[in-house]
């Protein structure tokens, strides 16, 4: 309404006050749909963070059935987590071998280097306090979870502390510990909220079951070439034993012509003039004679050896021996001898003598290798059951269509005259005596010759 002159009438209080209700209902009503929206918007993100995060994980399992090396396993699944939640550094630590109660560190992600000074050394024992909080929580845990339970200077304390650990993800089948990884900081120093977690649980259990198949894989992998190792081995073995017979049986039907044959140059030369013509040639077929008389015996001592007496022996001292005998030798050839032998080198059950043998013959034939000098490395290392000792030359190696071959009777890459063939087929024989093995592998400058021997009780 208006007044007579045209004004417009000045609003009453309740009209204002009916106009401050409406406009407090309309932003209550926008405040509401606003918080009403941000609440949509957020699970709407979070929705798509979840398909995202499923996306993922099913792309990666899918991805990690069909991979079956570890190596490449554990690198995938750590790039995966480092990207997916933006992380500093991970780190996984394995159950590898079902003998062993240990977790060993196998791979990882994102760490410093000043922290990996002795990580392939680092163990978690599964009968430790950590092992059994993670298997029986059986889902992420937190640094300031695990603390109250375990001291600082614990070991296990020390490694997730080393790796800058802020979670702890086991990795559980049939009820035992497979492995834990640890998980750094986020980049962004955000915590960890429930969407990561249940992202990083699903993935665990996708990652335990490739991890045991992969294990699985590589445990029968193993089986099948220590089985073909062992087949090749028997074969070698008979293959060896049946020649080693058949040059028994040679040797004895030569020495009976060749005793003859060796008493008649001893008449012989007793009529002949040292001084005459005759004499270099009768002096050439006795050297010659002496040398098929030292073949046969080698092949004799291969079939039928010497019963000597098997005692304790500290291999580090024989092969210190045995070097000390080729040292003036090697010096005057420019052959160097690297010695890298442990002082806790365990002693094995065996003749001293025989073992003597074998270590000269291989000293020796390195040399023939290597007529310009060089350098024998040899080194030894103990093992759960047994001692390995190494040959190493930097000669021209034994080529490696004949590595095959080397330890067959009469087999030679020597010049003519050089050698006879017998003195790795000796040593296979003692090595098998002593119930060991040597075997021979090119190198990329040399030969490598490994011998294995059973440990002795001391």
């Amino acid at each position: 309404m208006s007044d007579p002159q045209g004004l417009p009438n000045r609003p009453n209080s309740s009209d204002i006050q009916v106009e401050r209700r409406i406009l407090e209902s309309v932003d209550l009503f926008k405040n509401a749909m606003e918080s009403k929206i941000d609440r949509l918007t957020q699970a709407n993100r979070r929705l798509k963070q979840k398909i995202f995060d499923l996306y993922t994980i099913f792309e990666l399992s899918r991805k990690l059935n069909s991979v079956l090396d570890l190596e490449i396993l554990l690198s995938k699944t750590l790039s995966t987590l480092v990207d997916q939640l933006g992380i500093k550094s991970i780190a996984v630590l394995l159950r590898r071998d079902p003998k062993q109660e240990v977790l060993s560190f196998l791979k990882h992600k994102g760490i410093q280097p000043k922290s990996t000074t002795k990580m392939n050394e680092w163990e978690i024992s599964l009968n430790g306090v950590l092992s059994r909080i993670v298997l029986s929580e059986r889902e992420p845990l937190f640094l300031k979870e695990i603390q109250p339970h375990i001291k600082d200077d614990i070991p296990e304390m020390k490694i997730l502390k080393a790796l800058d650990c802020k979670l702890c993800v086991p990795l559980i089948s049939r009820n035992e510990l497979v492995g834990i990884l640890i998980l750094g900081p986020k980049k962004t120093n955000l915590r960890f909220v429930d969407s990561d977690l249940e992202f990083i649980s699903v993935l665990a259990d996708q990652l335990t079951v490739a991890v045991e198949n992969a294990i699985l894989y590589e445990n029968q992998k193993n089986i099948n070439a220590e089985l073909k190792r062992t087949q090749k081995q028997l074969i070698q073995s008979e293959k060896l034993a049946a020649l080693g017979q058949l040059s028994a049986s040679l040797a004895h039907e030569i020495n009976n012509p060749l005793g003859v044959i060796k008493n008649y140059l001893l008449i012989l030369s007793e009529s002949v003039d040292e001084n005459g013509p005759n004499w270099r040639n009768l002096k050439m077929i006795r050297e010659e004679v002496d040398r098929i008389a030292r073949i046969v015996k080698s092949l004799l001592d291969f079939s039928r050896p010497e019963k000597n007496k098997m005692t304790l022996v500290n291999l580090s001292s024989t092969l210190k021996q045995t070097i000390s005998l080729m040292d003036k030798e090697f010096l005057s050839k420019s052959i160097k001898i690297r010695e890298e032998l442990p002082e806790n080198l365990s002693p094995v059950i065996g003749s001293e003598d025989q073992l003597k043998q074998v270590f000269l013959n291989l000293l020796v034939n390195s040399k023939h290798f290597m007529p310009q000098g060089g350098e024998i490395i040899i080194s030894a290392r103990n093992t759960e059951q047994s001692v390995e000792i190494e040959f190493s030359d930097t000669g021209c190696g034994i080529p490696e269509e004949n590595i095959p071959r080397i330890f067959e009777p009469f087999f030679t890459t020597k010049q003519e005259g050089k050698g006879t063939g017998l003195g790795l087929w000796i040593c296979y024989g003692i090595m098998q005596r002593h119930g060991g093995t040597i075997q021979a592998k090119r190198k990329k400058e040399g030969t490598t010759f490994l011998l294995t021997l059973p440990k002795g009780s001391e």
